[in-house]
């Protein structure tokens, strides 16, 4: 028994779908040209497990400025500025990263990138100069528990630094700084 073949209008009506399918996805909307490449998703990571310790430590001071008595409390709000400023730029960062990500256009993403590099600058000043403040203004060891919140952001702001670092340099790497 020799099988049926198909009718001539299903075989040319499955082609006509077949054709105009391929037709669709080779001139249908275009999906986002950005990517995310391997050190962005690596610096988002790192910089949002940061964030985490960051608002560990926020929380923290703030529980020591309400409990500490007046004269204390300045010193305390000058720590409390100095990270929750420094960790505004680490936010935009992020912020950048994603952004870079998800680009409709090559030219959009190298103007993020552009952007997210001069960021990256400006946050290894911004650690710098949050953890030289901090260490030239550090507590006195018997205000023990400042001292240790202190030293937790100075270490905090190390860490980030390096991630900043790999951040800055990877874009570099993109843009051929």
């Amino acid at each position: 028994m020799q099988p049926r073949s198909a009718h001539p209008l299903i075989t040319s009506e499955a082609a006509r779908v077949g054709g105009l399918l391929l037709l669709a996805c080779a001139v249908g909307p275009t999906p986002a040209l950005a990517a995310e490449r391997v050190g962005d998703a690596v610096a988002m990571y790192a910089l949002q497990d940061r964030a985490r310790a960051a608002d560990d430590l926020e929380r923290a001071l703030l529980a020591l400025i309400e409990a500490s008595p007046g004269d204390d409390r300045l010193d305390l709000y000058r720590t409390y500025n100095q990270l929750s400023g420094t960790w505004t730029q680490m936010q935009l960062s992020q912020t950048l990263i994603g952004e870079a990500a998800s680009a409709q256009s090559p030219s959009d993403e190298g103007r993020i990138r552009t952007t997210l590099r001069d960021q990256a600058q400006y946050a290894l000043w911004e650690l710098d100069d949050a953890r030289s403040y901090l260490e030239r203004n550090a507590p006195a060891p018997e205000r023990r528990e400042h001292f240790r919140i202190n030293q937790a952001i100075r270490a905090l702001l190390s860490d980030t630094r390096t991630i900043v670092e790999r951040l800055l340099a990877d874009q570099c790497d993109l843009l051929r700084c």
